[in-house]
């Protein structure tokens, strides 16, 4: 495959960017403009879709707006002086003086309210057995059986909700007056100003003349619906097609959401929003053929924009290529000199543009790649340096040790066996602290050292201090740092007892908690606020604790804990890090690790 790719691939460049041209740019555009012409399509759609958005907005508006002043006449009954006094004492009135009354008023608040709107058709009964109506019944009205309807029951007595609406309410109009199958209806409870109920009134909306209305005349091929929020059809304009099961419920599987759908053939678009008050969905159809009138057109100019602007790009390349190559290849050459002759080589800084600023860039990566050589150079005598002052700082020791161990020969010959005893615990740790290449000990070998430490202390006190160590028997072998439990001792005796010289008791208790070694250092001493009352100034700072949380942030970044806690009778510094835990073999008579869990 390679070698076949190497023989169709011209070996001049500017024949490779002519290729490279056709395959990446004229072919991509052509799918580009296969993919913009859809986009097109799909903006024309969007905006269509939002234009329809607004329409069905300023129908749901419309509707609002009438079910606003049906609410408000049922507040102008509510607080009508001629009215109330006639639901409240019918008695005083004839039956014919009464009827007069509530009709004319109907009538008047029709004419001020709905001069421009459907009808609305009025029934209101008082608690007194009379019921008045603005409209011709389908069958005759009784109060009865008015007032054992559940429209009557649910906003009457002591029912709560003083307006309900009904979207969905059964035509009880003579079909002289309304061919509609239904009714929109308000219901609400009449009060007086002392917020007595004295009647109850349904204020119903002849929604289809409304409708009519609304959608206006349709331009050709467009239709408007209103479904219901099971997604069945209450209406649709004059000469539309139903609305499918399918379609009806994406509409309504939408949540109460405004949104644009297409049909299964892909032929129309339906546009639908929400109106929450009466759980109605408004939807309208277009036709798309209608929307892509203009595309082809977008076509053409985009295919021809896209021709047009490939052309003069293939020449503009063509063009730039011959002053590319030249500078390009001189690179080259230069970029080989330069391997050979130790980064010595510079180019001359000519030229305009990228040639120009890539120049600059080869001579600033020459210039930067000699200074990190030297910075490496210099870095190594540095690390050489520092070897040799940490052998020559070994040296010290060694001779204390030496000096040490003849210390102990002369006093096992004088048979002093306390001074043996202090050469030896001095010697351990003096050993330990000899061995650089090892960061962390077993615990086992640390509470040796901790014990060494406590036998010279105890020798310079008088054996005023007593350890405690409490651990279990598999974390011996667990890895902590190196000399990590003799500063905390150290901060015990001279801070915790020193003070008062005082004997006392330093607890060290190591455990597992949730796979960290937790080890707590407690001693009976003074306490902090004690110990900083008796404080003295030294003459060098201490340095222990310091170094040790160093130490532990060397060894464990942010995952290690050192603090210091006061207890009722003393201090306690706590320490967490990290379980290492290591089991050791015994191979060859050599002691070593064969597993270490984390």
């Amino acid at each position: 495959m390679k070698v076949l790719l190497k023989a169709i691939t011209p070996a001049q460049l500017k024949n490779r960017l002519f290729i490279s041209f056709l395959l990446l740019i004229l072919l991509p555009f052509s799918m580009l403009s296969y993919y913009n012409f859809n986009e097109t399509e799909k903006l024309l759609q969007r905006k269509y879709s939002q234009q329809d958005l607004e329409r069905l907005e300023s129908i749901k508006r419309s509707l609002e707006d009438f079910m606003g002043e049906v609410a408000k006449s049922a507040i102008l009954l509510e607080q009508d002086a001629a009215i109330v006094p006639i639901m409240e004492h019918p008695e005083r009135y004839d039956a014919w003086t009464r009827k007069v009354t509530v009709e004319n008023k109907f009538f008047a608040i029709t004419n001020s309210f709905f001069l421009s709107a459907s009808q609305v058709f009025y029934t209101m009964l008082d608690y007194h057995g009379n019921v008045y109506s603005s409209y011709l019944p389908e069958k005759m009205l009784n109060y009865h059986e008015i007032s054992n309807e559940p429209w009557y029951r649910s906003v009457s007595g002591d029912s709560s909700a003083k307006y309900i609406w009904n979207s969905s309410e059964p035509n009880y109009v003579s079909r002289g007056l309304s061919t509609s199958p239904y009714l929109v209806s308000l219901y609400a409870e009449l009060k007086n100003e002392r917020l007595v109920p004295f009647g109850v009134v349904r204020i119903s909306i002849d929604y289809k003349e409304w409708f009519k209305r609304a959608i206006g005349t349709a331009m050709p091929g467009q239709s408007f619906y209103i479904l219901n929020y099971d997604g069945h059809e209450v209406l649709r304009s004059e000469g539309a097609d139903p609305i499918g099961p399918e379609l009806a419920g994406q509409m309504t599987a939408a949540g109460g959401e405004a949104g644009s759908i297409t049909d299964q053939s892909g032929n129309a678009m339906y546009t639908f929003s929400y109106l929450p008050s009466l759980r109605w969905y408004v939807a309208k159809k277009v036709p798309l053929d209608v929307l892509f009138l203009e595309s082809e057109q977008l076509k053409q100019r985009y295919y021809g924009s896209i021709l047009l602007f490939t052309s003069l790009f293939i020449a503009m390349t063509f063009l730039i290529a011959s002053t590319i190559t030249r500078p390009i290849k001189l690179l080259e050459r230069k970029m080989v000199a330069a391997a050979e002759s130790s980064l010595k080589v510079e180019l001359a800084e000519k030229g305009q543009g990228e040639i120009l600023s890539l120049t600059k860039s080869f001579n600033r990566m020459m210039r930067d790649m000699k200074d990190l050589i030297q910075r490496l150079k210099m870095e190594e005598r540095h690390k050489q340096a520092v070897r040799f002052q940490v052998l020559i700082s070994q040296m010290n020791p060694h001779f204390l040790l030496n000096t040490l161990n003849t210390i102990k020969s002369i006093s096992m010959r004088n048979g002093d066996e306390e001074i043996h005893e202090i050469c030896l615990a001095l010697g351990r740790m003096l050993e330990q602290s000899l061995n650089l290449d090892v960061d962390m000990i077993f615990l086992k070998d640390e509470i040796q050292l901790a014990q060494a430490y406590m036998h010279i202390q105890n020798s310079r006190y008088d054996h005023q201090f007593e350890v405690e160590f409490e651990f279990e028997d598999r974390l011996k072998y667990a890895l902590v740092p190196k000399f990590s439990l003799q500063p905390l001792m150290e901060n015990s005796i001279y801070h915790g007892f020193g003070p008062t010289r005082q004997k006392g008791v330093i607890a060290i208790r190591v455990q597992e908690e949730a796979k960290q070694l937790v080890i707590e250092v407690r001693d009976n001493g003074v306490g902090i606020e004690k110990a900083l009352e008796y404080k003295t100034p030294r003459r060098r700072k201490g340095i222990g604790l310091q170094n040790l949380r160093e130490r532990l942030e060397l060894l464990f970044p942010a995952q290690n804990e050192l603090k210091l806690m006061p207890l009722p009778q003393g201090a306690m510094v706590l320490l967490r890090f990290p379980l290492l835990l290591s089991t050791p073999y015994s191979e060859g008579g050599e002691a070593g690790v064969d597993r270490i869990a984390r």
